[in-house]
């Protein structure tokens, strides 16, 4: 839980591409085969499994996307607020 909490402050204050791109490796490492020196077959998107479950999706956040709007949330505050 601590560990989510410290993510989602530093996704919310920097850019951070090259983390990023690592979670989402893991994330995808974890759904196609944890340990796996072979490469396995994706037989869904990565775009589909990141949909809401209500568009039949799996729910998983888009890190990059999330990076995104939480910067952008900051910079609305920093302009809003006195």
């Amino acid at each position: 839980m601590l560990c989510q909490l410290f993510m989602v402050f530093y996704l919310s204050m920097f850019k951070v591409p090259k983390i990023v791109r690592r979670i989402i490796r893991l994330q995808r490492i974890f759904l196609w085969g944890w340990g796996k020196e072979e490469k396995k077959m994706t037989w869904i998107k990565w775009d589909v499994l990141c949909k809401e479950k209500e568009k039949w999706g799996l729910g998983i956040k888009d890190i990059e996307r999330f990076n995104l709007a939480l910067i952008a949330k900051w910079k609305w505050r920093l302009g809003v607020e006195k």
